[in-house]
Parts: C-alpha cells; structure tokens; sequence
C-alpha cells in the first residue's frame, strides 16, 4: 500500500468529509463483478482486502479510499483466430464473400460468446483524501486509469476536484543543475530526462550520471530543459519528480520510515494497514510540502526581480 507514484488533486473544502459520510457516498458506486457479457467493472471496495473492513480508513485527518477495475481478458489473436474459423465456414456454406459490415457483426456477436470464458484481471488504485491540505493524493500517473478514477469520484464524491498545478517547474530545476545551486531539503541524484523545447524530438535519458558533468552542461547551454530529475529527500524519500505535471515517480522509502509502521507492533492486518497508512500519509504530505514551499520560494523571487518600466 506504500504509495510508489504520487499524483497531486485540488479538492474543496475536504475537511467537510467524515468517515460515515463518505462511506455513505461510496457506497452507492461500490463495485459490483462484471456480468457474464459485460467486458469490465469498476467501482469502491474497502482499502483493506477484507470484505468486512469499510469502504474509507481514516487516519490522522486523512480518508483512505480504492478504486477496484475488473477486466475481461481476450487476446487478440484468439479473437482473430475464431473470427477467421467463422467468416471461412460462411464462405464454404454459402459460397459468397463476407462483407465488411457483416465481419463487424460477427465479431461483435463472438465476443458475447467468448466473454464468459475469458481470464479475468482486478487491478486497485489507492487514494487518499487529506482534510487537513485540501488534496487527494492518487496512487498511479496513468491517464486512462486516472480520467476513470475522477469521473467515478466526481459522481460519488464530489465535483469540486482539479488537478493541482504548478507551473513551469522545468526551468526552475535546470536552473538548479546549470547554477549547481539548489534546496538544501533535497538532493540531485544521478538521473534525469531532458528535452529541448524547440526541438521536441531531441530528447536525452540519462542514468546513473554526473547532472554537473560537463556532457550535461553543454546539453543545458545548448537550450535541453530537465523534464525529469531524481531527487532525495532528507535521505528519507528517493523519488522521481516530473517538471511538466508536478507528479512523483518511481518512490521509495529508506528503511527509517518503513521501520516505524513496523515498530508500532500491530497484531492485525487491519492494524498494520492503519500503520503503513499513518507513516506514509506523514511522510508525504511533510515531502509535499516542502516541494511546495521550494518552489514558491523561487518563484517569489523572480517575480520580485520583474523590472516594471517606468
């Protein structure tokens, strides 16, 4: 359940939602299994894989909700192989060709018949309602998985949701590697994506290199802007941070935060949940923070530094 991405949502007045009124909402778009025709199913089931924990866990101002997604699986060669079979059995017991519009039919009509045979996959997505920031943090950066997960919370929850923006991050954080002069909350480590904005094509991946080379200061000089940076927090929090969106990839935890949901001794699965849950909320919304604060920081500054023409 410790977060591995993190995906920032405005959300309005937060600190309105309870625990039992937010479970009530949920409750009306619970998920329910797909049908024998139906492709796939989403909807809320409880954060703990227990059928008889709730559908919010709350902790320390924070509501821990689950977005479940069942999907049938029909592979496409399967599906082509059997449409195949079909359209050349026509063919032979009627001695015509089978027209495009007719193929359709018949492939529509074979996956009625397949879907109730199909491999079935459920996948979960975890986010978290924080009341005390007025944010939802999303498990995921995925942006089908992330436009459905919305749409349901818009209709379950709420309507008042945006993605949270910051905006022209990619300079700020190529000015720290160009200038070698950056937050003292965090470390540059050795990986990062750049791109040249006027040339969207050239685009370099760098992994386990020097950011203060002079390889990568050329390629700063020569006008490429880091997209993506491997930061360090605190040495607490390995992370991933995209310029572009504010999202933070590929997280990890050192084994000082990780050790404190286990020190807290739970006994239950439900209790260790509540644990995990109680550290990572914490410790993210404390990286959040900072984040924030690093770039308002900057920004202030420039905008302090606008000459305005007499």
């Amino acid at each position: 359940m410790w977060f591995k991405q993190v995906q920032l949502f405005e959300l309005k007045n937060a600190n309105k939602y309870t625990p039992d009124s937010l479970i009530q909402k949920l409750e009306e778009l619970a998920f329910r299994p797909c049908l024998p025709s139906m492709q796939h199913s989403l909807g809320w089931v409880s954060p703990i894989d227990d059928d008889e924990s709730p559908l919010a866990i709350a902790v320390n101002g924070c509501l821990m909700i689950c977005l479940q997604i069942e999907e049938k699986i029909l592979p496409t060669t399967v599906i082509r192989h059997e449409l195949s079979q079909k359209i050349k059995q026509i063919e032979l017991q009627e001695d015509r060709k089978v027209r495009q519009r007719e193929k359709l039919a018949l492939k529509d009509e074979l996956m009625l018949t397949l879907l109730p045979r199909a491999f079935t996959k459920f996948t979960r997505y975890y986010a978290y309602i924080d009341a005390k920031n007025n944010y939802l943090v999303f498990n995921t950066a995925q942006a089908k998985i992330t436009e459905q997960f919305i749409s349901l919370f818009k209709k379950s929850v709420s309507e008042d949701i945006a993605a949270f923006e910051l905006k022209k991050l990619s300079p700020i954080v190529t000015n720290w590697i160009k200038t070698k002069d950056y937050p003292t909350e965090f470390a540059i480590e050795k990986a990062c994506f750049l791109q040249d904005p006027n040339h969207e094509d050239r685009r370099i991946r760098c992994q386990e290199q020097d950011l203060f080379a002079s390889s990568i200061q050329a390629l700063i000089k020569d006008g490429c802007e880091i997209k993506h940076i491997a930061l360090s927090w605190h040495d607490r929090v390995n992370f991933i941070l995209s310029a572009d969106d504010f999202t933070l990839r590929s997280i990890s935890y050192e084994e000082e935060i990780t050790a404190q949901a286990t020190e807290m001794e739970a006994e239950t699965k439900q209790q260790q949940f509540i644990a995990d849950f109680f550290i990572m909320s914490a410790t993210i919304s404390e990286l959040l923070s900072d984040l924030q604060k690093v770039f308002a920081r900057v920004m202030k500054k420039e905008s302090l530094q606008v000459v305005v023409p007499a």
